[in-house]
């Protein structure tokens, strides 16, 4: 931490999920390489010692809200990656939160091994349907959920503050613009602002406040998009 900053170089920084330099690399690999991830890799798995081999999906998952981009697209408010295994069974499951960590690349030697394994029948199926149903069924629906239930209690608390904050300026500026049009009858006029500019300005605020209403509205309609399958690997156990 202390060479965060050093003189006469520019200062470090914290390349994470969400820092530009990072989503645009990882745009621009998926732009590339979408395909080759579609097809799918060999890994094995050192640490496993059972003899269940399955296969490894990842899922892109989004969800958005009322509000559209210049191109009339809604924007999308979150993006996850998931994980789902899937067994000879046909049983799926949640895989965790980056589960090939530990994974690595099979050997020519491994895959003489198990060559009988990577043609089995089970493998021809449908196996990318069963995942999605899955997923629609239970991961997707536990995001939007939790998307939902932030984003609800977010939008509530501004639309409270925004509201309130509005609706005292405007209060404030009809108010004012009363007085002032009262001092004018008396024959009393401001000489810096007149009652008509009050006013413009009492209506400005309530202009503002019905947009940024409207806005915060459509920040909560929310809706899942469909999952969509970024690639997958047949996993090899150890064992």
């Amino acid at each position: 931490k202390e060479e965060m900053v050093v003189d006469g170089r520019p200062p470090a920084e914290l390349i994470c999920p969400g820092h530009p330099l990072m989503d645009a690399v990882v745009d621009i690999t998926l732009e590339r390489h979408r395909e080759l991830l579609r097809r799918g890799a060999v890994m094995v798995a050192p640490t496993d010692m059972s003899e269940e081999v399955r296969v490894l999906y990842y899922l892109e998952h989004s969800v958005q809200d009322g509000r559209t981009d210049a191109a009339g697209n809604r924007k999308v408010v979150s993006r996850r990656l998931q994980f789902v295994e899937i067994n000879e069974e046909g049983e799926a499951k949640d895989a965790g939160y980056a589960p090939y960590i530990d994974y690595r690349p099979i050997s020519p030697e491994e895959r003489e091994l198990v060559a009988g394994e990577l043609e089995a029948e089970w493998l021809k199926g449908d196996l990318e349907a069963r995942v999605l149903d899955y997923v629609v069924g239970r991961l997707a629906l536990e995001q939007f959920e939790e998307v939902k239930r932030r984003r609800l209690e977010l939008t509530e608390r501004t639309m409270a503050a925004v509201k309130d904050r509005l609706t005292k300026e405007i209060s404030y500026w009809d108010r004012r613009a009363e007085e002032l049009k009262a001092q004018e009858l008396a024959g009393k006029p401001n000489a810096r602002i007149n009652s008509g500019k009050a006013r413009q300005r009492a209506d400005e605020l309530a202009a503002r406040l019905r947009r940024r209403m409207e806005e915060l509205e459509q920040e909560r309609q929310l809706a899942p998009l469909p999952p969509i399958v970024a690639g997958g690997a047949l996993v090899i156990p150890a064992g």
